[in-house]
């Protein structure tokens, strides 16, 4: 029911002032980030853990309206060691796609924006006691201060909660899975 209200709102606030709205501006971008991938395995395994990697995320998006843009997020996978059993290490492979409205706001010489959208996380776990893969979707969040060094080059600095869920497992309880990034990049438009 949620997905639908939100569905609803974002679709509302897009169309409100849109016969006055010049055409859409397109923009890319690309950023490093600090992607985290925390798991709390509550199957009783004990292999709980976070794993850290710096990676690449891949953006793109439009200007729709002066105080609106939306965008889309592509970070590429990597694996990463979130803890260890005996000698063996437990690994998760971290792929994201999300989808936001980014409204914003100008604040002197920065854009403050928000993003509020969805995303589609898929885990790939390899270890001693848990492996498989996992694809969860759920609602994405975050902030993002960005800073114009010419008329078609900004930078900006980033915090995206993409998924909290938990991910069923076969010898049940599940895992906890929180992903999360901080991101710096560049970003260029198109005018």
């Amino acid at each position: 029911m949620s997905k639908k209200l939100l569905a609803i709102a974002l679709g509302a606030a897009a169309t409100i002032g849109a016969a006055h709205a010049a055409p859409p501006v397109f923009y890319i971008g690309g950023d490093a980030v600090g992607l985290t991938t925390k798991i709390d395995d509550k199957t009783g395994a004990n292999t709980s853990g976070s794993a850290k990697a710096t990676t690449l995320r891949l953006r793109g998006g439009a200007h729709i309206l002066d105080w609106l843009d939306a965008e889309l997020h592509f970070v590429l996978p990597k694996d990463e060691t979130y803890s260890t059993t005996g000698t063996r290490s437990n690994k998760a492979r971290t792929t994201v796609a999300a989808a936001f409205a980014k409204p914003n706001i100008n604040v002197g010489p920065v854009n403050l924006y928000g993003l509020v959208g969805f995303a589609s996380t898929k885990v790939d776990f390899s270890g001693s006691l848990i492996s498989g893969t996992q694809s969860e979707r759920g609602l994405a969040y975050g902030v993002v201060v960005q800073y114009p060094f010419t008329n078609s080059l900004s930078g900006s600095i980033d915090y995206v909660q993409y998924v909290k869920k938990n991910y069923p497992t076969a010898a049940g309880g599940g895992l906890d899975v929180d992903v999360k990034a901080i991101g710096v990049g560049v970003t260029y438009t198109f005018r």
